[in-house]
This record gives C-alpha cells, structure tokens and sequence, in this order.
C-alpha cells in the first residue's frame, strides 16, 4: 500500500478509499512529539512493506525519507501527459518548427517513447545523446524524418534520464526528478469530489492504478522552477 501524509491537529494513522483504491492517511500534527509519533508509524508502515507516499504537503516528504518512503514517482504520468505539455509550450504548434530530444544516462527507455510524440508533431527532430543511431534510424524509417533540426532554432528541448548541464530555451523535463525541476498546474472534474487533495503523485497513483484516465487531467500551466517561467496555452 501507499501513504497519504498530510498536516493535521494531531498525529492519527488510519485508512481511506481514494476511487476505490485503499491507502494509509497519516495526518502529521505539529510540534517534535507529534513528528516522532509521526516517524515511528511511518517505521512500523515501512516494515510492513510500504514504500511510497504522497504528501499533500511537500514538508512532509523530509519525514518520509527518514525511513526510506519516498514520493511516488511522478515521470509515467507526465511522460503520459507529453502532448498536452507540447501544447502548453507551444500552443502554436511544432509542425513547422524544430524541437530537441536531450538524452543522458538512464534515460533511453523514456526517450523512444518521447520520441514517438515528438515525430507526430514536430516537423523537425534533433537528437542530442551520445549515441543517436538507434533512435535515428527509427525516426527515418519510422516517420520519415531525418534527424536534424533543419537549419531551425528549436522551439523547445524534452529532457530525459541524467542531464546535469542547465538547458537554454523552453523545456519539458522528463527525469527522475521532474517533479523538483517543473510543476504543472492542472484541473479535473473528478477532483472535486475527492475527500482528499489530489496531488500529482495521488494522479499518477490514480491513473496507474486505471481509476483514471488521462483525459481525465488537463493541463493549464507549466511553472519552470530553475528559471521561474511560466508557461500557458493562451
């Protein structure tokens, strides 16, 4: 099972229904005692298997990582949500424009699948990894497009796996620690009736688990927080 950790007037661990899926609630109250009775359930979860939560409050995610829980990961769902990101970065379109594939380590396997995004919408793509052949050959032969960015400035660079060096110009950042390096701002009619906030990491857990579909999320905004951009449709 998962925990869903949020702040409340006392430190209580009980069980609630999100759409049919059972999880851990751990209100967490404030103050030293109340974390360390907080810390000691988050131990007894642990030894019992658990190993992700979500925090309703991000704080809370220090406490988690005492005990080895960490936030569940958020890359599967945005990977899922890659055209609706697109849209938000160019609500223009790419179909006459360039864009960037930016592969390091650990990332190959979100890369393919970026990439299949990628060819359906830009006119040109330009891979940046250090060996592009394989992707390269499935672009051409795939799609029809030769690798390159066609004597155009990209519009936009999607990252993926371990990418260490700052990334000029508008990005999508598909890594491991994505949910540190952007955030999304997004809306679902299905929220609203949930007794707990909907964090991403609950959306990701929802879809995962097939509760939700991802046309049931929609995307607004996209807050880069390295360089404070922000990033609409309109």
């Amino acid at each position: 099972m998962i925990v869903y950790m949020t702040q409340g007037q006392k430190t209580v661990l009980s069980r609630i229904t999100v759409e049919g899926l059972p999880l851990h609630y751990l209100s967490v109250g404030r103050g030293y005692f109340a974390r360390r009775r907080a810390l000691h359930c988050l131990r007894q979860m642990y030894d019992s298997g658990v190993r992700r939560c979500i925090c309703a409050d991000v704080y809370l995610l220090s406490l988690a990582k005492q005990v080895d829980i960490t936030s569940y990961p958020v890359l599967p769902l945005r990977l899922a949500l890659l055209g609706s990101l697109l849209d938000i970065l160019c609500p223009g379109g790419l179909q006459n424009a360039a864009a960037v594939l930016r592969c390091g380590p650990g990332g190959e396997e979100t890369a393919r699948a970026a990439l299949t995004v990628l060819a359906r919408r830009a006119r040109y793509v330009q891979l940046d990894m250090e060996d592009p052949a394989a992707l390269a050959a499935e672009l051409l032969y795939r799609w029809g497009i030769a690798a390159g960015d066609g004597g155009r400035r990209a519009a936009l660079t999607v990252v993926c796996g371990d990418v260490r060096e700052d990334t000029e110009g508008p990005a999508i950042y598909l890594t491991e620690d994505c949910g540190a390096r952007q955030t999304p701002v997004w809306t679902s009619p299905r929220a609203a009736a949930l007794a707990v906030p909907v964090t991403e990491p609950l959306a990701a857990v929802l879809t995962a688990a097939g509760k939700w579909q991802i046309s049931d999320i929609h995307i607004t905004d996209l807050l880069d927080i390295r360089t404070e951009s922000h990033y609409n449709a309109t």
